[in-house]
């Protein structure tokens, strides 16, 4: 998909209306039937090349034709467009060297002419600029000169121009995951396309933004805007717009796994693609009819295609679409389970795609080296008239040499620093690994003691509700049975009544303690009923006056663990206001919102300075502390002197 995504941006990166195919043959005639070697043959011959942009195969011959008759003439306005072409040219096939020397060239033609023509040819080129250095990886070259080209066209109010750049920069912000700016510059195409009346912009605009709705995986608003372009499509009768069309429906209907339908789009696609000989956007196609088959498990037409795309990518010299075709190989005879030829075509793929690295780097020197050869050769031309101008042009030589080491020396510098920011930035996230290790490792500690200690409190409530328990109401049975079977004395009777008495209360005591150490109610009813009766034993008791709140967790299922460790915690808390806090009144408050549970504790005791909690090593609040932590919550206390105390913990649920 990558290499396609690349195909189309070249396709809707034209700034210049695409014509019918009727027009096409129109102006082919009008060539044929003007053999002079004058303007009127060049105007014509650029018409056809403005009308071709979507297939450039047989342009050379007529740009140089057109640029030979030009300079011949002297007719500068074929000279500007004769230059440009060939940059567009060169630029469409990956030749930057050739590309960026005819924008120089061209650069250097204009460059004392200020008239509205030139400004715009400038602009014009800027643009085409932006679309090699975007094809080549340098988006923030890119970018500065789609602004340049934008700032023209604003100041000239262009609104065509206009909707296609924002269109494309929107798609450079995109591949930069910048999706404010690039939401920001398709909507200001998009008004454009609205307001314009231009139906090929309109159409080139929404299939572009098709485009960039399918690669970011947006199918449903992908096939609104494919079906707003539909009647466009219709009415505008161009085969290369139709083509892509089809083949974006084809790439819409794959995604959605609708394959039956996903086949018969990309067939019509190829069927058009026939008609114009877009041999680039025939592979583009056949590489999704692949996918089709293979997703379909229908190896035999998968291997059909994959065989087609392979002779088209040798033939248009695709590597990268070749490297695809590769791929394709390989996961064709792994489904086959023929794993040595799948191992040959992936060591195949990884040596093409080295190559394509290598390739390209070298491209890209080449083509900075061709910059400063001709910015070298063009100083020399106008400097070697004079001994004056040749000295000049020696120091000139010079300087340039100080600055290509300066910028040699500033590059290699910048690329040191890269590395050491590299290697600095992987400490710090080796360490900050070794941090979050040994903070889980905490966690993990933490929990154990927490359930060892909650188990071994629920296996003590158990043995002392179960065991001591049974055997303190056995022993009051006993006495009881004894009491009707004695005849006790007055004293002896008032004796035997305290002592049943001093029963009934170690029997009450021992469930209180039990109680507390696992109450019943949090295990059978959970978290909101258990906090209620302690809440209200507390009450009770007379030791506080607890009011309690709780806000939607009374049919809300909370995990058992975490249910226990909040019981715990609010427990604690409590515990410490009855003891340091001299408090009247405490309020207990537990929400739940949006998967968040937060518990509130506040009391109007005599407060106290929080500073010391940081230096505080008290077993009730290093639990607290640990039990928030278990549950990757945040702790915040409020207090002071004479101001009471609140607490307040969050914890996701």
């Amino acid at each position: 998909m990558k290499i396609i995504a690349l195909i189309c941006a070249s396709f809707f990166c034209l700034q210049l209306q695409a014509q019918s195919d009727k027009t096409i043959d129109s102006l082919k005639r009008m060539i044929d039937g003007h053999p002079a070697q004058d303007s009127v043959r060049v105007k014509s011959i650029y018409q056809y090349l403005r009308a071709t942009l979507f297939n450039s195969a047989d342009h050379e011959p007529y740009i140089r034709e057109m640029l030979s008759i030009s300079r011949r003439i002297n007719f500068p306005y074929g000279i500007r467009k004769g230059l440009r072409m060939y940059t567009m040219y060169y630029g469409d096939r990956a030749d930057f060297q050739r590309s960026f020397s005819y924008a120089d060239s061209l650069t250097s033609f204009l460059r004392n002419d200020s008239s509205y023509a030139a400004k715009r040819e400038m602009a014009i080129l800027h643009w085409d600029l932006a679309n090699n250095y975007n094809r080549m990886g340098d988006y923030a070259r890119s970018i500065e000169y789609y602004f340049l080209a934008i700032a023209t066209f604003e100041k000239f109010n262009d609104k065509n121009y206009l909707g296609s750049l924002y269109s494309n920069l929107s798609s450079i912000y995109t591949n930069l995951s910048d999706t404010v700016r690039s939401l920001e510059y398709m909507n200001k195409s998009l008004a454009i396309a609205e307001e314009s009346s231009n139906d090929d912009l309109k159409c080139r605009i929404l299939m572009n933004h098709a485009n960039e709705l399918l690669n970011k995986g947006k199918l449903s608003r992908a096939r609104d805007v494919l079906d707003k372009a539909a009647p466009l499509i219709v009415k505008l009768q161009n085969t290369a717009y139709s083509q892509y069309f089809f083949y974006m429906k084809g790439d819409l209907a794959l995604l959605q796994k609708k394959f039956p339908d996903a086949i018969a789009h990309l067939r019509r696609s190829l069927q058009l693609g026939k008609k114009i000989d877009d041999l680039h956007q025939t592979a583009a196609v056949m590489s999704l009819m692949v996918d089709c088959f293979m997703a379909m498990n229908n190896l035999a037409e998968s291997k059909a295609y994959l065989d087609s795309t392979l002779l088209l990518a040798e033939k248009t010299g695709q590597k990268k679409r070749k490297k695809e075709v590769y791929d394709g190989f390989a996961l064709w005879y792994e489904k086959k389970g023929d794993y040595k030829n799948s191992n040959e075509y992936l060591r195949r793929s990884v040596a093409l795609h080295d190559s394509i690295l290598s390739e390209e780097n070298n491209k890209q020197i080449a083509s900075l080296e061709m910059r400063y050869q001709v910015a070298g050769k063009e100083a020399e031309i106008k400097n070697l008239r004079t001994e004056k101008e040749l000295q000049q042009l020696t120091i000139r030589q010079k300087s340039i040499t100080n600055y290509i080491l300066i910028g040699i020396a500033v590059a290699i510098l910048i690329i040191s620093l890269l590395f050491y920011r590299n290697y600095r930035q992987k400490q710090k996230l080796q360490h900050q690994r070794i941090a979050e290790l040994e903070t889980e490792r905490q966690l993990n500690a933490t929990e154990a003691v927490l359930k060892g200690e909650e188990q071994e409190r629920t296996r003590l409530a158990k043995d002392l509700h179960d065991g001591l328990g049974g055997m303190l109401s056995g022993i009051k049975y006993s006495f009881n049975t004894m009491k009707g079977n004695l005849i006790m004395t007055p004293e002896n009777h008032q004796a035997f009544e305290r002592s049943m008495d001093m029963l009934d209360s170690s029997i009450k005591e021992m469930r209180r303690v039990a109680h507390n150490m696992m109450p019943e109610a949090l295990v059978r009813f959970g978290l909101d009923t258990a906090m209620k009766d302690y809440c209200h034993d507390i009450n009770q008791s007379g030791a506080l006056k607890i009011n309690y709140q709780s806000i939607g967790i009374a049919d809300e299922p909370i995990d058992q663990t975490t249910a226990i460790t909040i019981y715990r915690i609010v427990q604690e808390l409590i515990s410490n206001t009855m003891k340091h806090a001299a408090a009247a009144t405490a309020i207990v408050q537990l929400t739940k919102t949006n998967g968040q549970l937060s518990a509130t504790i506040e009391d109007d005791g005599k407060g106290f300075d929080t500073s010391i909690l940081k230096q505080s090593k008290g077993i009730g609040w290093t639990n607290i502390q640990h039990r928030v932590d278990f549950l990757k919550g945040k702790l915040d206390v409020n207090s002071g002197p004479g101001k009471g105390t609140s607490v307040h913990i969050e914890f996701n649920v």
